[in-house]
């Protein structure tokens, strides 16, 4: 067991707040087919839209080394490099014991999971290389969120938020995108609301696309992308992270990537059950991830909001695992429009390994365990 001890250097994050999410279950189907049939609950009127768009084929591409995801440090997709600028669009997902099994978590270029009220996580689910027909459930955004989207010019995809939050995510030069302004999002029949609002990636991509919204073509990496694990120490199979007393992730290693499990306080259970995800035609199973990055700040209560918000500016303990090795250091960061840096120990920098990467942000005094079995 790793305990963690690191004297921060704290900048304050000036965040407002916002209004309520709504519970409204809006009467809406869908179709398990080439279309989704989406009410406008402002006008009422139904529209039908064809998701049959098929790839691309471009024969005269050819690989470079620059071509790089800034999501996971893999060669981009012929269609994606050529198609460039390509707006990078963030989910908040749900994590919710009802919202389970989520959708469109496994399709995303970078999942992150962070701490909100009640000891449980929510997830910024980033799509800009991938795409999913299905994403959600979708709440509302939290403090944390524009901190971590802003390095990629991204815009945030939510139901809501609390009174005065999202005028501030905006003057962060997040542009917000909610429910109520978004015909593209539609509520399913199966779930029970707030949990079942989701949306098509490349609906709502044209949809802010024609309508203008903010759009920074500055994408940045989050961190630095490399292959050098010279340093990186054997036997982590299993990887455990308490955010809290009522939420513990685990990651077990399988064939070379980490599949996810989890302790939720408020499962009737209260054991360790595999988290899956589902498809929009029913199919499931587990979820996984090759690397795991997981950075610890210091947890704060919003002073606009009070909600509880973790510090991403400045500096904290670093973790990650990858392949059954993992490497320990501390990250450091001067301003949320920056990426992160890494060192180890002895100051070097640290590479992450180009992959799918799952990113916890983990409080201070969470818990992370790294054990062979």
């Amino acid at each position: 067991m790793k305990n963690f001890s690191v004297l921060f250097l704290v900048l304050t994050l000036v965040m407002c707040s916002s209004s309520n999410e709504s519970s409204e279950l809006i009467e809406t189907t869908t179709t398990l087919d080439s279309e989704i049939e989406v009410v406008d609950d402002n006008s009422t009127t139904t529209t039908s839209i064809d998701l049959d768009t098929p790839d691309n084929i471009i024969e005269s591409y050819e690989y470079d080394q620059e071509k790089m995801s800034p999501f996971t440090g893999l060669e981009l997709s012929p269609e994606i490099w050529l198609n460039r600028p390509r707006r990078v669009i963030a989910f908040k997902v749900d994590n919710n014991l009802n919202a389970r099994p989520q959708s469109g978590l496994q399709e995303a270029d970078t999942v992150m999971e962070i701490l909100v009220e009640g000891g449980m996580t929510r997830f910024l689910a980033f799509f800009m290389d991938k795409k999913s027909s299905y994403v959600g459930p979708i709440r509302s955004a939290r403090p944390t969120d524009p901190t971590l989207i802003r390095p990629f010019g991204g815009i945030l995809v939510v139901s809501g938020a609390t009174a005065g939050l999202i005028p501030s995510i905006r003057e962060l030069g997040v542009p917000v995108l909610e429910e109520v302004r978004a015909p593209t999002m539609f509520r399913i029949a199966n779930r029970n609301a707030p949990h079942n609002l989701y949306a098509d990636t490349e609906l709502v991509r044209k949809y802010v696309d024609d309508r203008g919204y903010l759009f920074n073509q500055d994408v940045k990496p989050l961190y630095e992308f490399g292959n050098d694990q010279s340093k990186w120490i054997d036997g982590a199979e299993r990887v455990t992270l308490k955010y809290s007393e009522f939420t513990t992730i685990i990651w077990k290693l399988d064939d070379e990537q980490y599949s996810r499990f989890i302790v939720d306080a408020y499962s009737p259970t209260k054991e360790a059950e595999a988290h899956n995800f589902i498809t929009r035609d029913g199919y499931t199973d587990i979820l996984k991830s090759p690397t795991i990055v997981i950075l610890q700040g210091p947890l704060y209560n919003d002073e606009a909001t009070t909600l509880p918000s973790v510090l991403t500016v400045g500096v904290g303990p670093l973790t990650i695992v990858s392949n059954g090795q993992y490497i320990e250091g501390t990250w450091r960061r001067n301003d949320i429009a920056d990426p992160f840096e890494f060192y180890d120990t002895d100051s070097n920098k640290i590479e992450v390994p180009p992959s799918k990467q799952w990113i916890h942000l983990l409080p201070i005094d969470g818990i992370v365990t790294i054990t062979e079995n």
